[in-house]
């Protein structure tokens, strides 16, 4: 794993090998609340040492959608709640076996872990977090925007490198969740995707995977 890179106030990155997937952390104090933290057995026990060499206990996690790569924990990041959207948390525990399949060898004491989510309209973090929920990728996807640093934790949408997957909910679907999160993406500083790097240019990513979904406007 490589070392979690401050891109905010309190906001934490680390990108896997994998994928490039994301890891986000949120600090308040001694206390952190774990974004999809992922990806192989070796990068969750990276970020279990990371944050005990900070201090920071975990005092829960988030799961911004039901898939395999997203709804992963370690023993060491102890017993704190971990939340996604109502739909998240419903599919999560109806795909169980599908969503531990799609890991391959997965450790046995990471796999009792895999996708025991709890369903939360909201987050009890010190600092604003707004779930916003809609349809686009996957069923329940949730992203999180942040008002006071102004960041947007999109999950698997909004990437540099990974281009608009509409394939499981349709087109049009993909739109509507795009339009969901329009008024965020024009107010924030940074985006933070599921895959790829945190950027800026989080309008120009917004109009790139529109256009590539449903044409230009």
């Amino acid at each position: 794993m490589r070392t979690p890179v401050e891109v905010a106030d309190g906001v934490h990155v680390a990108t896997s090998v994998l994928d490039m997937t994301t890891s986000t952390v949120l600090v308040h104090g001694d206390e952190a609340l774990l974004v999809d933290p992922s990806w192989t057995p070796d990068e969750l026990a990276g970020l279990a040492d990371w944050l005990d060499h900070r201090g920071l206990t975990v005092v829960g996690g988030f799961a911004t959608h039901a898939h395999h790569d997203h709804v992963l924990w370690h023993p060491r990041f102890g017993h704190a709640p971990r939340w996604a959207s109502a739909v998240t948390a419903r599919r999560a525990a109806e795909s169980r076996q599908h969503l531990v399949s799609a890991l391959g060898d997965w450790p046995a004491d990471l796999t009792p872990l895999v996708g025991r989510l709890t369903a939360a309209e909201g987050l009890p973090w010190p600092e604003p977090v707004e779930p916003v929920v809609h349809d686009a990728h996957t069923p329940g996807h949730t992203a999180l925007w942040l008002p006071g640093p102004r960041v947007l934790i999109a999950g698997d949408m909004l990437s540099d490198v990974e281009p608009p997957l509409p394939e499981e909910t349709g087109p049009s679907e993909y739109v509507e969740g795009l339009e969901t999160l329009r008024p965020y993406a024009e107010r924030a500083a940074l985006v933070i995707p599921g895959h790829g790097h945190p950027g800026t240019d989080v309008v120009a990513r917004w109009r790139r995977d529109l256009a590539e979904v449903s044409g230009p406007r």
